[in-house]
């Protein structure tokens, strides 16, 4: 069975799936899946070209955010993860290896519209112990506002008001 953990009421996080794990996510809620696993990383999973065949054969949205452990703070991975956020219907099951990889990437993105205190403390409600990652969140979050590879301004405020990143406050009424 398939076990995930909700960081917020729109986006949760969880391990690699299965083709049996697609009917069962339905049937919790989610409208979409969002794959971060590279589909050339070493173990046993679907293809994310057969995962979203599966996603879509059971009425989810879909979309690939192929992340590298390695590069998992590079702005364009991290803007094409936000996008895939931005444009997927909610709420959203997230996946990697183990989830933590889909966990630091929502927290990353959250980080560019609401404090690292708050993400991390979302983080933290749902049992995620990520608060070793507060600098490297500080440092994307403020070198996402110089990347070119940013989203549309309308985009972003749409996405920093949503609760897909556990609240309602953007950076720019923090600040």
């Amino acid at each position: 069975m398939l076990e995930f953990v909700n960081v917020t009421p729109e986006f949760a996080i969880g391990p690699q799936i299965s083709a049996e794990d697609f009917a069962p996510l339905r049937a919790s809620g989610f409208a979409s899946v969002l794959n971060a696993r590279p589909d050339d990383e070493t173990g046993p999973y679907l293809l994310s070209q057969d995962a979203e065949r599966l996603a879509r054969a059971n009425g989810l949205a879909y979309a690939h955010s192929p992340t590298e452990n390695h590069s998992i703070f590079e702005p364009e991975v991290i803007d094409r993860f936000e996008q895939a956020l931005v444009e997927l219907p909610k709420p959203i099951f997230a996946h990697c290896k183990s989830g933590t990889r889909a966990a630091i990437l929502w927290a990353l993105v959250a980080s560019r519209h609401r404090s690292v205190e708050s993400v991390i403390a979302t983080l933290r409600a749902a049992g995620q112990e990520l608060e070793f990652l507060e600098n490297e969140l500080r440092e994307s979050a403020d070198a996402a506002r110089q990347s070119p590879f940013r989203l549309k301004g309308d985009a972003l405020l749409v996405l920093g008001q949503s609760s897909l990143l556990g609240g309602s406050v953007t950076r720019s009424d923090e600040e």
